[in-house]
């Protein structure tokens, strides 16, 4: 689990280092877990600002990821798409299919910074 809080923090890290996607998130307001291996933590997307919290039991969520730490590592480091993950079984995702694409969106744009973060 602690990889994975690591790969959340490093995208976090990353949409903020890229600018481009700032405007992206900026009228953002979601909620939603991320759940591996029966942990799970809270992701918010709130007026530009991306957070990390303890899962509240209200049930107020917009979306769900689930799946094995390996596929939610490749999903926040940018090394594959959330449908795809989603196409191969690798990942679950309940979510509308806005929120979905969005949420892909976000992820797909952040991880040209991860990989130029590696080359330099």
């Amino acid at each position: 689990m602690m990889a994975m809080i690591e790969a959340v923090h490093n995208f976090i890290q990353a949409v903020e280092n890229q600018e481009h996607i700032l405007p992206l998130i900026q009228q953002a307001d979601l909620q939603g877990n991320i759940v591996a291996n029966e942990q799970a933590i809270q992701l918010m997307f709130k007026s530009g600002v991306i957070s990390v919290q303890e899962p509240t039991p209200d049930g107020m969520t917009q979306f769900e990821i689930s799946g094995s730490q390996d596929a939610l590592l490749l999903l926040f480091e940018g090394k594959e798409r959330l449908r795809v993950l989603e196409q191969n079984d690798s990942l679950k995702v309940n979510a509308s299919l806005r929120t979905a694409l969005w949420l892909e969106s976000v992820f797909y744009l952040t991880r040209s910074d991860y990989f130029l973060a590696k080359i330099i």
